[in-house]
């Protein structure tokens, strides 16, 4: 059973699609309605979301922040967007983040049903398709050491001339010119993978599964600037780019790379029973930069030894120590320890002080302590034993209770006094959380 998660600011509309889902027999247990971004960010925290769906056109977080918000904290659900005729290019700027449809208002029926039918049975068809093909089908192990992994290789090695810039284009059978870039370093368990887990013992069996981790990583990133190249026996390298537009949009500073390395491996896991250590390097400009982006991309895997449950590493996270781990290995220290806890206890000092504000993001905690968002998620729920949004609802609602028993605000003022837009979605959450409404607890 799925569930939906429907949000626009018109409640006539969140009613209207709700009931044509739920009357057209599809595998759906619940349609959950938000009235804004703000109670979509909550829901999707609180509860497992399948699929969303939309408006672009809202008050206090438009639909295009939602979608870029929603991808960093949760890049694997996927999104279905509403929108006028007039929004659609607009629109186009959150392809990258999970989005699979466009529905043109008005919305019809029929339309919304095929869309939504489509997408929760086939959502996982594409990329299972792709890596069962590539499980049946023949192919030479001489492409897996091409020439053109090679020179790749050779470039973010060794580096090359601005002169060569115009040759590595034509090689390239394309512009490929930024004019900044960010590397990510792939190692991939090729020990045991497979739909049952298998051990892998064979040239040809480990040769198939990097194949089709590539073919895999080609897909996920699919509407991406990228190069894709095999840079080891057991790791593929990715070279994102991005444009000058794209360094000044507000996504970029939300840690996109980290994001966009979570659901590689998480797509990785999903589709070929494979682990993964994703390193993640600084955005830099200029092609001379890939020297620098692979080392640091590379240095970032090797914190994987520090850090076994976790899987994904951005370099910043780790630019205080002076020791990396190529310099001999890192052992747990004592150092290492108390970083961790002091970066914990920031940011709880920062929720606590700001968990009453309506906008309060991931990101801008993140910010606040110098990590990211990928890297303080870990951390957080390592440390204190629940993951951060459960910590910041359990201060709303402790601070709920606490209004309600010792003063006369109505429930409005209480919502809006501890972050939340709606009286209505602040009782919902409330009532999940201890189990009766706001106006039973005195009782």
């Amino acid at each position: 059973m799925y569930n939906v998660l429907v949000v626009d600011d018109e409640p006539m509309i969140c009613m209207g699609v709700a009931t044509v889902l739920m009357n057209a027999g599809i595998d759906i247990a619940e349609v959950f309605a938000a009235n804004n971004g703000f109670e979509a960010l909550d829901y999707i925290r609180l509860e497992k979301i399948d699929l969303i769906i939309t408006d672009i056109q809202m008050d206090l977080m438009n639909g295009i922040e939602l979608i870029e918000t929603i991808f960093a904290e949760n890049p694997m659900i996927p999104t279905v967007v509403l929108s006028a005729h007039g929004e659609f290019e607009y629109a186009q700027k959150a392809l990258k983040f999970g989005v699979k449809e466009y529905i043109v208002k008005p919305v019809i029926p029929a339309e919304l049903v095929r869309v939504v039918r489509n997408l929760l049975a086939e959502r996982d068809s594409q990329l299972r398709s792709l890596t069962d093909s590539t499980f049946n089908q023949k192919f030479s192990f001489e492409e897996m050491s091409s020439n053109r992994n090679h020179i790749l290789n050779e470039l973010v090695s060794e580096g090359f001339s601005d002169s060569e810039a115009e040759e590595v284009f034509q090689y390239l059978g394309r512009r490929f010119d930024g004019p900044f870039y960010c590397l990510l370093s792939i190692k991939l368990n090729l020990a045991k993978a497979g739909l049952h887990g298998a051990d892998i013992r064979s040239f040809r069996d480990r040769n198939l599964l990097r194949y089709a981790a590539l073919n895999v990583i080609e897909e996920t990133l699919n509407g991406w600037e990228r190069i894709v190249f095999h840079s080891g026996s057991h790791s593929i390298s990715v070279i994102l780019q991005f444009t000058m537009e794209e360094m000044n949009n507000s996504i970029t500073r939300l840690n996109e790379q980290t994001m966009t390395a979570q659901l590689l491996h998480n797509h990785l896991r999903k589709f070929l029973n494979m682990e993964s250590v994703i390193g993640i390097s600084r955005i830099r400009e200029g092609m001379q930069s890939w020297v620098d982006i692979a080392k640091e991309a590379k240095e970032a895997v090797r914190w994987s030894d520090v850090h076994k449950d976790h899987n994904v590493f951005y370099i910043e996270d780790f630019d205080k120590y002076e020791n990396p781990p190529s310099a001999g290995g890192i052992p747990v220290t004592k150092q290492i320890l108390d970083d961790n806890n002091s970066f914990i206890q920031s940011a709880i000092q920062y929720i606590d002080e700001n968990y009453r504000q309506k906008s309060l993001k991931l990101q801008e905690i993140a910010e606040a302590i110098c990590l990211s968002p990928n890297y303080l998620s870990y951390l957080f729920k390592k440390i204190v034993g629940i993951n951060l949004w459960d910590y910041v609802t359990k201060l709303r609602m402790e601070e709920a209770k606490r209004l309600i028993l010792t003063t006369d605000m109505r429930r409005y003022e209480i919502s809006d006094e501890i972050g939340y837009e709606s009286p209505e979605h602040f009782s919902k959450i409330f009532k999940k959380h201890f189990g009766v409404n706001p106006s039973e607890i005195k009782s």
